[in-house]
């Protein structure tokens, strides 16, 4: 360590040496510097006598050079000698010791470099350091410079200060002396004494500002110059002289006093002043411009511009300072000069508004003579037009919508933007609708939204419209100007109603698609659980599973929010060219409402939670939301199931009111054209010509009609639409009938087949509508009584949940009564779903009947089935609380269900406070129609439970309970008690008829043993041989109802008349009508308790009260 210092101290010395050698060497150079250069501007100097310029260069020549020399070669060594800045590093001055000493070489260097890499400590580079130290230690690297070597450069030093000492010594000291003397006193003049003398000729050397002056002079002496210069502001000019010793010049313009001297043959003159005496000008312009109140626009000021750009109507101010005037004229074209008013002893005032552009003049006097006189231009800016510009977009759902971008623009400022149109009538005015713009702005953009529907254009009918902008010219007025004017033609009733036919088929076949979709996702949903069930913990193959089923959840979601825009926007449509009554409006809007909540948003907060966590989730987790999807999936496939037969329902009836309308509107048509007919002054080309229209309209009628059957194939519960095809064919052939007749101008007879058309066409329509009206009478009667039963059902599954749940506390759960209890529990599941099946087939319906009603049912058939799970498990803690859950499920349920039961009854009897008077002619409605329905049903029943029996795998042909079949069983459970409660109903019609009442109790009787075998799931060979008893029954029923018809049809009519206002309104006879307990308990499912039978009982009698 000690020798690497000693280096380090070695190396300091060096440098301090290398820096003195610097400075020796410096100091010789810049004598030698100083004195070459003084010697030589001096002589250059002495012999040819340059002019002060000239001497002002040599000077600052001679300083730059030396000062120059100077700071390279003495300050810079003196710097590195006191280590000030930049300075010889250890490393250049190791290089250099290298160079002198050939033992050293890089050694020094090297040490050096590792002395800095030792940072580390490392102790092998710590040696390698020691040792080349040892080995340079004996060096001394102050030896590497030479003072002796600066001996060489002592000579470029000596020599000129020895050309100066023989200069002194040989008496030429006035060639360095003098020289240098007139160079360092640059600035002033030296004149050698010339052979002659210069004598100006004018007696009096001054001149007005402005004007010119002649200089005579005259050369005196024995030697005279033919030449002569004058000299003045740094040029030299050659005076003119027309006779030997005189010279003339004229100073041009004078402005200010001139100094001036003369040259001939190398000599000067003294130097020679002329004063110029002022004159009147203009120093300085101050203008202010005031605006027009209406640019909004501040006050400007300029300074010293008379060149003017102002808006038309300014008021220009001149404020004019002058020099030596006394009096300012302002001149413009085509006036006269107008005297400036005098503000001050040298300032002027003048203002005037302008209009016009011109020039004008400024011109200052005073008593002497006349001053300046300035001219500039006055540019006046008329108030420009304003500009526009759009471009207009159709809306991409719906083309009654316009969206319209543009720009205003105006030079100063805008009134007012507004929309105006008219329709293509001669007689329509154009209409003005004001827009919201920024005054304030001159440039501004703008939109607007064109409706065409809320101008109140009218389907087919054209209209043309432009914007129009003004601007806030108060000079002139305001001034405006238009866009472009543009056209619209609203597509016809026709056409929409194909536009709305057309997005309606792609609105199912979405919604067919999404179906599939969230039954896709189901699916897979399940097979993933099903994983998770084996593994124990989360595979990277799980989580990537579940991925895709969230992408593909996200995917449903958007298909369900397009489907709700799309159908919206259909409705939208439908509404503008249709008018409907109000109990189709209100469908609409529940409808529109199921479309709305066919997702709910806990479903979308699930999903996005479970994108958040899907980087971290664990298996448990993951599970229980895959649970959560399971259910919510099938919610929304039920919802979408729902909503689709909703749609079709309302989409059939939308057609069926419309077409009803139209042949209303036809058959008026046909009458006014019966009128014109028999009018003997008519031509019959023209009648001719209107008479094929009303028939091409009727065939689009026909074409509707025809879709209209199609449409209600489509659906599950088909509508009992009347068959008009006998009564298209007798129009048909009256309106062919009246053409002919017309072609043969018999106007008479054609009238009267108009006529015949035209009453044919309004009962048409009468039976349409009647068709619709007595259709929903009908099903809201039967979905009225079917919701009671379901009400009643849910009522009593509540109470038995209840009982079950009380006695699982008191039990343990190692008892033999467990197991009991555990088929109980799944007893009550299995009614549940019978419920749940019910009360979806009636939402399929009613959409009075809201999405969270079956999400409900959901839920509480979720906690049933969690029950049963803990209960298998022997988890009863657990299983009461999700027993409580289901409980509170069921009575939620029945609350809300009780409300829409009570909405139907007040939306009935508000309808129909009558209904004798509208269902007097309906002997179909649960004759021999209803008996051959029933016995379908029957029939169908019958081969479900063959299957049932065949696909068996319990002893002595009983089926195996559980999973899928559950279902299938509850099902038909819920179609058998369908068919027995509407036979129950035909029962208590029949007042007077004993056998046929009896024949019913019979199959009643029949029916509930059957119901029983289903619900137990004991299907056997005799349930099959019961079922053929029955259907054989309805057979003999049928046949005895449709002979009585044809041999009494008054009393059927009667008879059935009273049995629609059952339909109508049940549940208000049933209040009026009070039935004995043997008919209460046959409308209680078999599957309730001999308890929960006095319980429904004590309900029914509670409700008639």
């Amino acid at each position: 360590m000690k020798e690497r210092n000693s280096l380090i101290e070695k190396l300091e010395a060096f440098i301090s040496k290398y820096y003195q050698n610097l400075l020796i060497k410096g100091g010789l150079f810049f004598i030698a510097s100083f004195t070459v250069f003084f010697i030589l501007f001096s002589f250059l100097e002495f012999f040819i006598r340059f002019e002060s310029s000239v001497r002002t260069v040599l000077f600052w020549l001679f300083v730059l050079i030396n000062g120059i020399v100077f700071y390279s070669w003495i300050v810079i060594p003196l710097l590195g000698l006191s280590r000030i800045g930049k300075s010889l590093s250890h490393k250049e001055a190791a290089r250099i010791i290298g160079l002198y000493f050939s033992d050293v070489q890089d050694k020094l260097l090297n040490i050096l470099q590792l002395q800095e890499i030792s940072q580390s400590e490392n102790e092998l580079i710590e040696a390698s350091i020691e040792q080349k130290s040892n080995e340079l230690k004996s060096l001394r690297f102050a030896n590497a410079v030479d003072y002796r070597q600066n001996l060489k450069y002592i000579k470029f030093a000596a020599l000129p200060i020895i050309i100066i000492i023989c200069l002194i010594i040989s008496g030429n000291k006035d060639v360095i002396v003098g020289g240098s003397e007139r160079i360092i006193s640059y600035n002033k003049e030296f004149i050698e004494q010339a052979p002659f003398s210069f004598e100006i000729q004018n007696t009096n050397l001054s001149a007005i500002e402005g004007e010119s002056f002649k200089i005579d002079l005259k050369l005196i002496g024995d030697e005279i110059a033919s030449e002569v210069e004058i000299e003045y502001n740094s040029n030299s000019y050659f005076m003119s002289s027309k006779k030997i010793g005189s010279f003339k010049f004229e100073l041009k313009n004078l402005q200010t006093s001139v100094n001036f001297r003369f040259k001939a043959s190398n000599f000067y003159s003294d130097t020679y002043s002329i004063e110029v005496l002022p004159k009147p000008i203009i120093s300085k312009i101050n203008t202010s411009i005031d605006y027009p109140n209406y640019l909004n626009k501040k006050s400007e000021s300029f300074q010293n511009k008379g060149n003017l750009f102002v808006p038309e109507g300014s008021v220009i101010k001149w404020e004019v300072v002058t020099e030596n005037a006394s009096k300012l004229f302002m001149g413009f074209e085509k006036e006269a000069k107008i005297k400036a008013e005098k503000k001050e002893k040298n300032t002027f005032l003048f203002s005037k508004r302008v209009r016009q552009s011109q020039d004008y003049i400024i011109i200052a006097e005073n008593s002497i003579t006349n001053g300046d006189s300035l001219i500039y231009r006055l540019n006046v800016i008329k108030d420009k037009y304003p500009s526009i510009q759009i471009e207009e977009y159709i809306d991409s759902t719906n083309n009654n919508i316009r969206f319209v971008r543009g720009q205003i623009d105006d030079d100063y400022g805008l009134q007012k933007l507004t929309f105006n149109f008219r329709t293509f009538d001669a007689k329509s005015q154009w209409e003005p609708i004001p827009l919201s713009i920024n005054r304030k702005e001159t440039s501004q953009l703008f939109s607007h939204i064109i409706d065409f529907d809320s101008l109140g254009i009218k389907p087919g009918q054209g209209l043309e419209y432009y914007y129009e902008v003004w601007d806030n010219d108060q000079i002139n007025g305001n001034k405006f100007s238009r866009s472009s004017k543009k056209q619209y033609l609203a597509p016809t009733k026709d056409e929409l109603e194909q536009e709305i036919n057309s997005e309606n088929e792609s609105l199912k076949q979405k919604m067919e698609q999404t179906q599939k979709l969230a039954a896709e996702i189901q699916a897979e949903l399940e097979e993933l659980k099903k994983q998770l069930l084996k593994k124990k913990e989360l595979s990277w193959e799980q989580k990537n599973k579940a991925k895709e089923i969230v992408k593909k959840q996200e995917e449903l979601k958007n298909q369900i929010q397009q489907i709700e825009q799309q159908q919206a926007q259909s409705q939208e449509k439908d509404d503008r060219i249709n008018n409907k009554n109000q109990d189709l409006l209100n469908k609409q809007k529940q409808i529109q409402e199921l479309f709305e909540n066919i997702m709910d948003q806990e479903m979308k907060d699930m999903m996005n939670e479970l994108n958040e966590k899907m980087e971290d989730i664990d298996k448990e987790e993951l599970k229980n939301l895959i649970d959560e999807m399971q259910q919510d999936d099938e919610d929304v496939e039920k919802e979408l199931d729902r909503t689709l037969e909703l749609f079709k329902q309302m989409e059939l009836e939308q057609k069926l009111e419309k077409n009803a309308g139209k042949l209303e509107q036809l058959a008026k048509k046909q009458d006014e054209l019966a009128k014109k007919t028999l009018d003997k002054n008519q031509d019959s080309d023209p009648l001719k010509k209107e008479q094929e229209e009303i028939q091409k309209e009727f065939e689009e009628i026909q074409k509707d009609l025809e879709q209209a059957q199609k449409l209600n194939q489509e659906l599950e519960n088909k509508k009992d639409i009347p068959d008009t095809k006998k009564q298209e064919e007798n129009i048909g052939q009256e309106m062919k009938e009246s053409l002919d007749k017309l072609n043969k101008n018999l106007k008479k007879q054609a009238s009267k087949s108009q006529e015949d058309a035209a009453d044919q066409m309004k009962e048409m329509s009468q039976s349409i509508q009647d068709s619709l009206t007595q259709e929903e009478a009908e099903t809201v009667a039967e979905d009225i009584e079917t919701l009671r039963q379901i009400l009643e059902n849910l009522i009593s599954l509540s109470f038995d949940q209840e009982n079950l749940m009380n006695n699982l506390y008191d039990v343990r759960f190692n008892s033999p009564i467990y197991t009991q209890y555990m088929r109980d529990q799944s007893k009550l599941m299995d009614d549940s779903q019978i419920i749940e099946d019910s009360l979806f087939a009636l939402s399929k319906r009613q959409p009075q009947i809201q999405s969270i009603i079956n999400s409900e049912i959901n839920d509480m058939n979720a906690n049933m089935e969690n029950a049963l799970s803990f209960m298998e498990e022997r988890k009863t803690n657990e299983a009461s609380e999700k027993q409580q859950f289901a409980m509170m499920s069921a009575n939620n349920l029945a609350l809300l269900l009780s409300e829409v039961l009570e909405q139907m009854q007040k939306q009935m009897t508000k309808k129909n406070p009558n209904p004798s008077n509208k269902m007097c002619n309906k002997p179909k409605s649960l004759g021999g129609e209803s008996m051959k329905k029933m016995k379908k049903m029957q029939k169908a029943l019958k081969e479900q439970m063959k299957g049932m029996l065949k696909g068996s795998k319990g002893k002595q042909g009983k089926t195996k309970k559980g999973g899928k079949q559950s279902k299938e069983i509850a099902k038909m459970a819920a179609q058998q008690e369908q068919i027995r409660n509407r036979m129950n109903e035909i029962r208590n019609e029949l007042s007077g008829d004993q056998n046929s009442k009896n024949n019913i109790d019979k199959m009643l009787e029949e029916m509930e043993k059957t119901q029983n075998d289903i619900i137990n799931n004991n299907i056997t060979q005799s349930t099959l041989l019961r079922q053929e008893q029955i259907i054989n029954r309805l057979l003999e029923a049928e046949k005895a109802q449709l002979e009585k018809d044809k041999e009494k049809k008054r009393e059927s009519n009667e008879w059935l008349e009273n049995l629609s206002k059952k339909l109508v309104n049940p549940y208000q006879d049933y209040l009026k009508e009070k039935k004995n307990q043997e008919e209460l308990i046959r409308t209680i499912p078999p599957s309730f308790t001999p308890f929960y039978k006095n319980k429904v009982n004590q309900y029914f009698k509670n409700d008639r009260q």
